[in-house]
């Protein structure tokens, strides 16, 4: 079996499916998210889905998760019954024979949230609405490149309030072929409103492939022709807000057209899914009455073609939008397959074996700092039961070494740091070129300056040797960063918390507690800042990425089923990176990984590791026990750091997309509402779908939903510790030390 199909059904027994409730001020409000389960397209255009059983209540939002990078397009239905019974499945089917198919919203090109008006909900899980399950499409251009896994999905905003109005979507689409090297080739579609329910069409949206340059539709009441929506389908393919109301009555025609151009090409070109065919599909969305009938019981498409009702059509469904550039770029979906490629495991660098790789920081000229530990290890006999350093003497060699790359080759620039440090661990350097390091060996955090081939100390804070948990004492501390004129250390190992201090080191304040709950740490590990000067916290044993304001307040949470610890995490752009150090016990065959998630959504989008993951060190190298992560500026090149006993390493991986194109996705406003945040608290989890387990995973969904209509959450709760309290942390980082059992973490 390919070794990505095995990775992929192995990840089904995991979960594919994520829900959270989420209490607003005026309504209960249950996100609810369905995603696909860790896949990697095997072939160009691969078609595939997931199903879960729907939660009863009325959707009125809906979060994408999904990047043109990697995912041509997704489409949400609501199923009286899915396609398959398996969970998941190959292949374009969506729902099951014999019962209703509708869709409830789609996405490409990189289109952004969509927000239905007040009053306004698409109806799921309820006998009279017909959708039992929720099927999502995700339709793959190509498979990716190098060992990378997508997880992208919907969130859906579930009210209990019933609206005064229901949602649903009309599909207009076209079956004609395009004939060759024509400028402008119309594909038109008309059918008849044949229900006595009026509907009030609110948004629209379209979609072609490359040779789309215009879709627009009309309805005609009475002689008159009152526009429904145009747009080019090269822009983002969002749902753009109607601004007028509009109603549709009985025996309404209702047109759509689409514009190609078809110059480029030397045969006819067919509709259809793949790539390298073309689509015609307007996506009109509308609400009706909900004390009325719904107009379209079993799901609304219309698929006719009648060329005569067509010869009054506007002018303007015909005419061509002025270009826009910025949105057209917005939307550009990538030649080259994305992927994130393994480009080299350094195990020296300038000639120097690494020791084990605990921090990684880039400096202003894009250099990079690896701090390591030469040949130092941290054991079991590296402290005492007080946490004092038992050998004292400083590591005589460099262990901050100055890198610059080329590609997979290097140049060592500078080596540093001889006689200076007893334990290294985290390092960053700040806008002003100095560097800060915190040393678990001295318990102390530094201030550095780079003069020519010498390291000069600016301050220390803390007291050399000698752990505490006041302000003038660290014990571990692990991480630093700088945001504005405050610094922020992680003080890891025995105090669980974050110490503030100003630009000379002095104490401003401290925030965090040792425990679970947010804003509290089990072995705060690492601490980066984002793009908007919030900070990103990995909570080591509470396996989770805590995203905080400055003051320690938690705005979202990185956590899943798919590891139970985090050592390390990066922020670039909208994208947060973690990497746990040791595998899920029980899933140690399947390797480390490490995982993306996206900045606002608290979820796991894609995630990636070694090109032989999953494989037996013989048959290719694998994270040993990854403990720093940083991405370089550009976002080009992802660096791990590996600590494993005997095998530390530094990985290098390149992000492969075609020249300028990164995530775009906070750049450019696109004109439809945004979801609201709120600082409510929710809790969040995964169900299990495994396929060779359908009967249990059937039961685990029934027992989802009826968790979520009573508020809680019920697969994301840990299993209770012995002890109320807080329990002592094993605290040294060999991999085997830490899974023998012992009492020290």
């Amino acid at each position: 079996m390919n070794d990505r199909i095995l990775f992929s059904l192995i990840l089904l027994s995991i979960g594919c499916c994520f829900a959270a409730v989420r209490t607003t001020k005026n309504e209960e409000i249950q996100k609810f998210t369905i995603q696909m389960i860790g896949y990697s397209p095997q072939k160009t255009d691969d078609y595939v889905a997931v199903s879960v059983e729907a939660t009863p209540g009325y959707v009125v939002g809906f979060e994408p998760m999904a990047h043109a990078d990697r995912v041509h397009h997704m489409l949400l239905y609501g199923c009286t019954m899915p396609a398959s019974d398996q969970g998941f499945w190959r292949g374009m089917e969506t729902c099951g024979w014999g019962g209703g198919s509708y869709i409830l919203y789609a996405w490409a090109r990189n289109a952004p949230n969509l927000v239905l008006p007040k009053d306004v909900a698409f109806s799921v899980g309820h006998e009279q609405d017909g959708i039992k399950y929720f099927v999502l499409q995700v339709h793959y251009a190509q498979p990716f490149a190098g060992e990378v896994h997508d997880f992208s999905g919907v969130t859906m905003h579930i009210s209990q309030r019933k609206p005064m109005n229901l949602a649903a979507v009309m599909l207009f689409v076209s079956g004609t072929p395009i004939p060759p090297q024509l400028p402008a080739f119309q594909n038109n579609i008309t059918c008849m409103f044949p229900s006595s329910t009026p509907i009030h069409p609110f948004a629209f949206r379209t979609h072609t492939h490359a040779m789309g340059r215009l879709v627009s539709a009309f309805f005609k009441h009475d002689g008159h022709w009152t526009k429904i929506g145009k747009r080019n389908p090269q822009w983002p393919q969002l749902f753009e807000a109607i601004p007028t109301k509009l109603t549709i009555g009985k025996g309404d025609q209702m047109s759509a057209s689409c514009r190609f151009n078809s110059m480029d090409k030397n045969r006819t070109v067919n509709m259809g899914a793949m790539g390298v065919d073309e689509m015609c599909n307007f996506y009109m969305m509308f609400h009706y009455d909900a004390k009325m009938e719904n107009p379209y019981p079993q799901g609304a498409i219309c698929s006719q073609d009648h060329p005569n009702l067509m010869k009054d059509y506007p002018a303007d469904g015909f005419e061509l939008l002025p270009t826009r550039p910025e949105l057209e770029h917005h939307a550009h979906q990538s030649k080259v397959p994305f992927g994130i490629v393994q480009e080299a495991i350094h195990e020296k660098l300038g000639g120097i074996k690494l020791g084990q790789v605990a921090g990684l920081a880039f400096n202003n000229e894009k250099q990079l700092l690896v701090f390591h530990r030469a040949e130092r290890v941290w054991d079991a006999n590296t402290f005492d039961n007080y946490n004092i350093l038992l050998d004292k003497t400083p590591i005589k060699d460099p262990v901050i070494l100055v890198v610059s790359f080329n590609g997979n080759q290097t140049r060592l620039d500078k080596k540093l740091g001889a006689g200076k440090f007893h334990l290294p661990h985290g390092i960053y350097v700040d806008k002003d070129d100095f560097v800060y390091t915190t040393d678990v060996g001295s318990h102390t955090v530094s201030k550095w300056k780079i003069e020519g081939e010498e390291l000069k100390n600016i301050w220390t804070s803390g007291e050399s040797m000698l752990p505490g948990p006041d302000q003038k004492h660290y014990c571990k501390p692990t991480g630093i960063t700088r945001i504005g004129d405050q610094l922020y250390v992680t003080d890891g190992y025995c105090n669980s918390r974050v110490v503030v201090l100003d630009l000379n080191g002095k104490f401003i304040q401290q925030f965090g507690l040792p425990g679970e709950d947010a804003g509290q740490f089990n072995l705060p590990h690492d601490i980066v800042s984002d793009a908007q000067g919030r900070i990103l916290v990995t909570d080591r044993e509470n396996g989770r990425v805590q995203h905080m304001t400055t003051q320690g307040h938690v705005i979202e949470e990185f956590k899943s089923t798919m590891f139970n610890n985090i050592y390390s995490a990066a922020s670039h752009e909208d994208y947060v990176f973690m990497v746990p150090g040791r595998p899920m016990m029980g899933h140690e065959s399947e390797g480390i990984a490490v995982f993306v998630g996206r900045s606002g959504a608290g979820l796991i989008e894609y995630a990636f590791g070694p090109a032989t993951r999953g494989k037996r060190e013989q048959m290719g190298p694998q994270f040993g026990q990854p403990h720093c992560l940083r991405v370089s500026p550009d976002g080009d090149h992802i660096f791990v750091g590996d600590i494993a006993e005997g095998k530390a390493r530094l990985w290098q991986f390149k992000v492969q997309r075609e020249e300028n194109m990164s995530s775009m996705t906070s750049s450019i406003s696109l004109g439809w509402p945004s979801l609201t945040q709120t600082d409510a608290k929710y809790n969040s989890f995964f169900v299990l779908l495994a396929i060779a387990i359908l009967v249990l995973g059937a039961y685990c969904v029934r027992r989802r939903c009826r968790n979520l209509e009573n508020g809680g959450a019920l697969f994301d709760k840990r299993v209770s510790r012995s002890n109320v309290g807080f329990k002592p942390l094993r605290t040294e980082e060999t991999v085997g030390f830490i899974s023998d059992g012992s009492e020290s973490d």
